[in-house]
């Protein structure tokens, strides 16, 4: 956040105080699944235009999303299959509304768990396919710990990347926002929300952006997968909670949120 030079020392700690990592109590974990918890730090996603945009997994009947075939690679045929991509209104267009889609806004399935000292919550993403297989499952879990008092504080984030999960310190993400007023700034750091960003062909998920290369071929691995801020949504407007996925339900080789184990990510 950049201020002022004119700013009293005071002025700026107050203003710290409420604009970074504001804490949440127990309670906002330990009630209603969580809701309130995972509400409080739910990322927004990013998507680049012409990949396999998200889906629901389920259509809120019990009934679970078919995924499709993989394109193995093919520029033309990234998006075969998946939803369509909205008009591109510029960096940050609106991705939600979707014709086909059983809800307005893409849901994010949730999971919140007690582990040890910390509190996890897990937040994934459904694709019909990625380039290389059918169905995908892609996401982030954000671990919270104890500032005393009842109240916990966002303490660092790991990312899903083609089955490893790097974790990085809340401080160091890029990107960070506290609500719809400042959810258009950039390099902002220590705010409440992520800003999380999908490749292009593995949808494997980042805290920067990679535009230099491999915007037209596959990646050699997930550091390089192309990924900008064309496409976005936010987890917030709908959080649906993982035991809405029938754990039966087969993903190939995407692993179903339902059965990931959160303290172990």
């Amino acid at each position: 956040m950049k201020t002022q030079t004119l700013f009293s020392s005071a002025l700026l700690f107050a203003a710290k105080s409420v604009l970074a990592n504001n804490a949440i109590p127990d309670s906002a974990f330990s009630q209603n699944n969580g809701i309130a918890a995972a509400q409080a730090a739910a990322p927004a996603w990013f998507m680049a235009s012409g990949t396999c945009m998200p889906s629901a997994a389920e259509d809120g009947q019990g009934h679970q999303t078919n995924g499709v075939d993989p394109d193995n690679c093919n520029l033309g045929k990234l998006a075969n299959g998946c939803p369509q991509q909205p008009s591109w209104q510029g960096a940050n267009t609106f991705y939600g509304n979707i014709a086909g889609e059983p809800f307005s806004n893409i849901p994010t399935y949730y999971n919140v768990v007690k582990c040890g000292n910390q509190w996890k919550i897990l937040y994934y993403v459904y694709f019909k396919k990625d380039t290389g297989h059918k169905s995908d499952w892609e996401g982030v879990v954000i671990a919270f710990n104890d500032q005393g008092g009842g109240k916990w504080t966002r303490t660092n984030m790991a990312m899903e990347q083609d089955g490893s999960h790097p974790w990085v310190d809340w401080d160091k993400i890029n990107d960070t926002f506290d609500g719809n007023d400042d959810f258009t700034n950039w390099g902002q750091k220590s705010r409440d929300h992520p800003k999380v960003y999908f490749g292009k062909w593995h949808h494997s998920a980042h805290i920067d952006w990679h535009t230099t290369t491999f915007k037209n071929t596959c990646p050699p691995n997930s550091e390089n997968d192309f990924r900008n801020a064309d496409y976005q949504f936010k987890a917030v407007d709908n959080l649906r909670h993982v035991t809405v996925i029938d754990p039966s339900w087969v993903w190939g080789q995407a692993s179903s949120p339902v059965k990931i184990d959160v303290c172990t990510y």
